[in-house]
C-alpha cells in the first residue's frame, strides 16, 4: 500500500546520514514537501540535488537542534516557504561515547542528552504553536531498543532514548485535545555506517573483534537480520499518515524481533 502525503509539509531533523537521508527520500516520494536539516551542509547540498533530479520538492537547512535559536530559525524558514508544519520527525541523535559510567565525563553526558532528548523537546516546543494554528498534526520520535532495554558502557545514550518515550507519552496525552499525535519508532540494530562506529567501540571495550560484535547483534534476532534504514522510513510514514489517526503515545519497535516489548 503506498502512503500519499501530497500537500504535507513535513520537518525532519538530523538528515546527514541513515535513517534521516532515507525519511526525507521516502517523505518526499510520497509527494510531501519536505524541509530537513543537519549541521554540514555538504550531505544536505547533495540530498537536495538527489531529490531535485526527481522533482520533488526539499529544502535543506544548517542547524544545530540543540540550540534554542537554532531551532527556531528552522521552523522560521519552514514556515517562510511553505506557511505551515504538518509533520514533525524528530531524528536527530547522537551515540555518545562508549564508556564505563566512572569514565564518563559530565561534558559528555550533557552532550549526549543533548542530541538525544534535548533536541526532540526543542523542536516539538517550537512546532507545537504551529500544529494547533492549523487544526493538528503528527509528530514521530526517532527512539531506539536501548530506551527499552539497557546497553552496557553507553549509559547517557540509554539514559536519553528511556527520555524520548516519556516525552512521547506526556506529549501525547498534553496534545491530544489539539488532534496532535505523538509517536515514538524504536529501531534496532540499524545497518550503516553509524553502527559500525557502535561496534567498533563495543568491539575495543570487549576486547573481540568487529565482526564477532556483528554476529551478535545479528544473533539476537530471531530473523537473524539487521534493521534496515528503510524500514524505519516506512513506518514513519504510517505514522505521520491518517492510516494511523487513532494512534498515539505509542512506541513501535523495528527491531527484527530483538525487542517485542
Amino acid at each position: 500500500m503506498s502512503i500519499n502525503l501530497d500537500g504535507k509539509v513535513v520537518l525532519v531533523t538530523g538528515t546527514s546520514r541513515g535513517i534521516g537521508q532515507e525519511l526525507v527520500r521516502q517523505f518526499a516520494r510520497s509527494g510531501a514537501k519536505v524541509a530537513f536539516c543537519a549541521r554540514r551542509p555538504e550531505p544536505l547540498r547533495a540530498l537536495e540535488a538527489e531529490l531535485a533530479r526527481e522533482g520533488r520538492e526539499v529544502m535543506g537547512v544548517v542547524a544545530d537542534v540543540t540550540q534554542p535559536e537554532e531551532v527556531a530559525g528552522l521552523v522560521g524558514k519552514t514556515l517562510e516557504r511553505h506557511g505551515r508544519i504538518d509533520v514533525l520527525i524528530n531524528n536527530v541523535g547522537i551515540a555518545g561515547p562508549t564508556k564505563a559510567i566512572e569514565d564518563t565525563e559530565l561534558s559528555e553526558w550533557n552532550d549526549t542528552l543533548a542530541g538525544n532528548l534535548t533536541s526532540s523537546f526543542l523542536c516539538l516546543r517550537a512546532v507545537v504553536p504551529v500544529m494547533k494554528k492549523h487544526g493538528g498534526g503528527s509528530v514521530v520520535n526517532i527512539g531506539s531498543i536501548t530506551g527499552k532495554r539497557p546497553l552496557t558502557y553507553r549509559v547517557g545514550y540509554a539514559a536519553a532514548k528511556m527520555g524520548v518515550i516519556g516525552l512521547t507519552r506526556t506529549a501525547a496525552e498534553e496534545l491530544g485535545p489539539q488532534n496532535i499525535r505523538v509517536n515514538c519508532i524504536c529501531p534496532g540494530a540499524v545497518d550503516g555506517e553509524r553502527l559500525e562506529e557502535i561496534m567498533a567501540g563495543q568491539a575495543s571495550q570487549r576486547g573481540i573483534t568487529v565482526e564477532e560484535v556483528k554476529q551478535a547483534f545479528q544473533g539476537f534476532s530471531p530473523l537473524r537480520a539487521l534493521v534496515q534504514a528503510e524500514d524505519v522510513a516506512h513506518l514513519a510514514l504510517f505514522l505521520a499518515s491518517d492510516l494511523s489517526r487513532h494512534m498515539t503515545g505509542q512506541d513501535v519497535n523495528v527491531t527484527a524481533g530483538i525487542v517485542m516489548y
